[in-house]
C-alpha cells in the first residue's frame, strides 16, 4: 500500500531532518512511486502541510516568475509522524540508520 503523496513526502522529509528539500527534487523523487495525476496537487498539499506547522520553509527563491522552497518537517512534527504513519510499513525504501550526530551510521 502506497500512501498518499503528501504523507510519503512528510515521511521523506522526517529523515531528511532540519536540511530539507526543494519542492521540485522532491517532486521528482516522488515520481518514482507515483503517476504524474497523483502528484498533481503536490504542492498544494506543501503549502497546507506547512500552514498547519508540519513543515517550515527553510529556504524560498525566486526562478524565472516561480517561487521555489525548500521545505523541511517542522521539530514539532516529528512525532506526530512518529505516532500517526507506520513508517516502516509505509516507506517504499530502506534509508541508513543515523547515529546520534546525524550520520549515516
Amino acid at each position: 500500500m502506497t500512501p498518499a503523496p503528501k504523507f510519503q513526502a512528510a515521511m521523506t522529509l522526517y529523515h531528511l531532518g532540519g536540511q530539507g528539500v526543494w519542492e521540485h527534487h522532491l517532486f521528482r523523487a516522488l515520481q518514482q512511486h507515483y503517476r504524474e495525476s497523483e502528484l498533481s496537487g503536490l504542492r498544494e498539499d506543501l503549502i497546507g502541510l506547512s500552514t498547519v506547522g508540519w513543515l517550515r520553509i527553510v529556504e524560498q527563491r525566486e526562478h524565472r516568475g516561480q517561487i521555489l522552497r525548500r521545505y523541511a518537517l517542522a521539530p514539532s512534527a516529528r512525532r506526530l509522524v512518529e505516532h500517526q504513519l507506520d513508517l516502516r510499513r509505509c516507506l517504499p525504501v530502506e534509508l541508513p540508520a543515523q547515529t546520534s550526530a546525524g550520520e549515516p551510521a
